[in-house]
């Protein structure tokens, strides 16, 4: 038995009583989701089923227990925030159409992250730091909903942590206003006050947010 959970601002009763059907599943309503337990669901339809509705459907063991969860692991750009910071960054020296369709093209797989990061973050050098403060404070908005999450999940003693393949410049900035217990991001190489367009280390990307 598998649950699948529905949730998101597109969600509807017709469409969880349409994918309920689908999946020959037992549908209950909680507050802001959907719940559906089924014995008949395959990773094809699932996938199928992500690709035709426009919310999130996630699935969770039976026995899952939310109480006894001790860790939320978040992504932060365009997940925790309301934006891609290395798109705004590049918004400020002309090169954000650039820079967004590398982003696209790691998005939709056609080149691996690492590559995509660092092709990004070069077209990024010679820009004043100071920008990065200007993105921070100017363009940065917590997503609807994120402080009150971790409000809660504090209140309840679960610890939180900010995993990212963005920049430490903001993950920092982040974990201090939101009291966060643990972030990894990536480095943005600076020098006399100007980008490098250098990644400083290694690149937080999928393995490394695995091995988080």
């Amino acid at each position: 038995m598998m649950k699948l959970v529905l949730q998101g601002s597109a969600l509807t009763v017709d469409a969880a009583n349409e994918i309920a059907k689908s999946v020959q599943g037992q549908l209950q309503s909680k507050n802001g989701f959907v719940t559906i337990k089924s014995e008949n669901i395959t990773g094809a339809q699932l996938q199928s089923l992500r690709v035709d509705y426009p919310f999130d459907i996630n699935v969770l063991p039976e026995d899952f227990d939310p109480m006894a969860t001790k860790l939320l692991i978040t992504d932060m750009d365009s997940t925790l925030i309301n934006i891609e910071c290395v798109d705004e960054i590049a918004d400020f020296i002309n090169v954000k159409p650039q820079v967004a369709a590398i982003t696209e093209a790691a998005m939709r797989g056609e080149i691996d992250f690492e590559t995509s990061l660092r092709q990004r973050v070069s077209l990024l050098k010679g820009l004043e730091v100071s920008a990065l403060d200007r993105v921070y404070e100017e363009r940065l908005r917590l997503n609807p909903g994120a402080e009150i999450m971790l409000n809660r999940l504090k209140q309840q003693g679960i610890k939180t942590a900010l995993v990212s393949g963005g920049f430490t410049f903001f993950t920092e900035r982040l974990k201090k206003r939101l009291d966060l217990d643990f972030t990894m991001a990536n480095v943005l190489g600076e020098h006399n006050g100007l980008l490098t367009g250098e990644v400083i280390g290694d690149v937080c990307g999928a393995q490394a947010k695995a091995d988080f």
